[in-house]
């Protein structure tokens, strides 16, 4: 599948079947789990229904809620007997059969071709890069917007659209290599796709058909904006560091243009979408808890970005990046085995394991209704655990962190009055939030 430059830039800057409004409209379905889900509210239900059971099954959305930290691990740790759903939906956004590609995240740990892709982002993402550039460019792009903000006299701006969701977007530029020419619209391509390859495992044709042509008109954009800028590089107009490390493997013969096109089209819908709702559920969590803000806002002001990120991860506990990620049992297994309470669970059964609530499950969490930025790292589930553990977990701590340094460091940082002060979402995502600070 070698590029074309002039068909990809066409399909990159036409995009007229993607409808930004549609991530705007009110849904009431997405509000109530937004509220179920949110601080305290969800401490309440879940340490009632973790009493009794480690998991439950949820006959109207047809899956298993895992709620304990031991059974949440457990199902994590064994991909083999829960893998995960959604590798055949990475096929067909990335261009279905034949062209289209299954992602590191979407593949199981024995599958062909698994172990050559997780050396190939190896290679393209090194872990080094997190000091000598994310954490940089992640800190210039952030400090730029909230430095623009102050200087137009009013301290406002709305923290989700213009800072949360901005700066990852600007980094698939910087650091990726992909040209963007309207960022607001790359970034709302992505969370349309997230919210049809991550969410609830439907089979197929089960899903609305409105959510999956949203989803396949955002993916046909995105596939678009890459095979465009794998074209320009390959033309010598190179831009982003990843890219001209791909380009090199490309000439080296070490990586096929097929490849290249997964593997940032896999990472991009890993890391802006998971940003934006990390970053988004923290600084709305902060919002809300004066004591939580006093901490990360005195961390800030430090300088010191261990323990801001170990203040803001500590904020994630307490509303995580979503409930927990979906697997589909492989065969039939027996959680909590040979207990009174063992639970069964079917070939074909669907699992949330809910990482949300393993993380105030008190019996391996201490006092955890208390905000502590001092937890032992195994107390976080926040990146999930086991094989499928968040591939570019260094990459967002450094870019959240940065991302929310400058807007904390700023004297008076509230959210405004009224609706516009409100967290408002598509879906799980977070979209808008105002905040006002003293410029």
């Amino acid at each position: 599948m070698q590029s074309d430059p002039a068909t990809a830039g066409n399909a990159a800057t036409s995009c007229a079947s993607f409808d930004p409004d549609e991530l705007e409209k009110s849904d009431w379905k997405a509000r109530l789990f937004a509220w179920l889900f949110s601080y305290p509210v969800h401490r309440y239900w879940m340490d009632v229904l973790r009493w009794f059971t480690p998991a439950i099954w949820v006959p109207f959305v047809k899956f298993w809620l895992v709620l304990r930290y031991d059974a949440v691990r457990e199902v994590l740790n064994q991909d083999g007997s829960f893998p995960v759903p959604w590798g055949w939906k990475m096929v067909e956004v990335t261009g279905g059969v034949p062209h289209g590609r299954n992602f590191v995240l979407g593949m199981a740990r024995a599958k062909e071709g698994y172990q050559l892709s997780y050396d190939q982002l190896a290679e393209a993402f090194p872990l080094a890069d997190v000091g000598k550039h994310v954490a940089p460019l992640s800190a210039a792009a952030a400090a730029s917007i909230i430095d623009h903000a102050a200087a137009r006299g009013k301290g406002e701006l709305d923290a989700i659209e213009d800072l949360v969701t901005a700066v990852p977007t600007a980094l698939c530029e910087s650091y990726y290599g992909i040209e963007i020419p309207d960022k607001v619209a790359f970034a709302k391509w992505t969370l349309a796709i997230s919210s049809y390859l991550f969410g609830p495992p439907f089979a197929p044709g089960e899903q609305q058909p409105a959510d999956v042509q949203l989803a396949h008109s955002a993916a046909a954009c995105l596939r678009g904006t890459i095979l465009h800028s794998i074209g320009e590089a390959r033309s010598g107009r190179m831009r982003g560091i990843v890219m001209e490390r791909m380009m090199k493997m490309l000439a080296e013969g070490r990586i096929q243009e097929e490849a290249i096109h997964a593997q940032l089209f896999g990472m991009v819908m890993g890391f802006i979408p998971t940003n934006v709702l990390a970053g988004g559920n923290i600084l709305e969590t902060l919002l809300r808890q004066p004591e939580f803000m006093k901490r990360s806002r005195a961390a800030a002001i430090a300088g010191d970005d261990d323990q801001l990120w170990r203040c803001l991860r500590e904020a994630l506990r307490f509303r995580n990046i979503n409930p927990g990620p979906f697997r589909v049992s492989a065969g039939d297994y027996v959680i909590n085995r040979g207990a009174i309470n063992e639970v069964r669970i079917r070939k074909g059964e669907s699992v949330l394991a809910s990482t949300q609530a393993a993380m105030f499950d008190a019996r391996r969490v201490q006092y955890p209704k208390a905000y502590n930025p001092e937890r032992p790292d195994e107390d976080y589930l926040v990146f999930g655990v086991g094989q499928h553990w968040c591939l570019g977990a260094y990459i967002a701590i450094a870019q959240i962190t940065q991302t929310l340094k400058p807007l904390l460091r700023r004297d008076g940082l509230a959210a405004l009055e009224g609706r516009r002060g409100e967290m408002r979402r598509f879906r799980v995502f977070p979209l808008h939030l105002h905040v006002r600070f003293r410029p």
